[in-house]
């Protein structure tokens, strides 16, 4: 069985959002109904979401394509999960990916420790969908999304991009 699962290698999938997004998110979480949750609000929002149930399939689903942004659920540890994140930036082709880390209140401060690389943004359980929208929003609307849909051939179709 496939330790990651691209949302259209589903025969049941539903046809795509009319919102369609031009960027490419790996979900990660070990808890199978929040990582359902979690790839259910970005794929109603029109982004194209993989989804991931532990840190082996991050890293196929990593070197098997490239994503915009990674949403990884810290689970009970944070600390390990920064240092999944750090692991990823020595990989020459996701240095720049941005990530959005989620974890749980006793994790508050994580910020902190991650405040370094202004490529994490963390979130704290519960979380409000639209608060994760936003995050997600602010974090594919930079640079790095360019040089991600250039590796792919994409060309960006958002209001606002120019073609040079």
């Amino acid at each position: 069985m496939n330790d990651f699962l691209h949302r259209n290698d589903r025969p049941e999938a539903s046809p795509k959002s009319s919102l369609k997004r031009s960027g490419r998110v790996l979900v990660r979480d070990t808890n199978s109904l929040s990582l359902i949750a979690l790839a259910g609000v970005l794929d109603a929002a029109g982004w194209e979401c993989v989804c991931a149930r532990g840190n082996d399939a991050v890293w196929k689903a990593l070197d098997a394509e490239c994503f915009d942004l990674l949403v990884y659920d810290a689970d009970d540890d944070a600390t390990a999960a920064i240092e999944v994140v750090a692991a990823i930036r020595q990989r020459p082709s996701d240095a720049a990916l941005p990530v959005v880390l989620i974890a749980g209140p006793q994790w508050a401060g994580m910020e902190q420790k991650t405040e370094s690389d202004s490529a994490v943004q963390c979130l704290f359980k519960p979380i409000d969908p639209s608060a994760l929208l936003a995050v997600v929003n602010q974090s594919l609307w930079m640079p790095h999304m360019v040089a991600s849909q250039r590796r792919r051939g994409d060309r960006p179709n958002r209001a606002g991009w120019l073609t040079l």
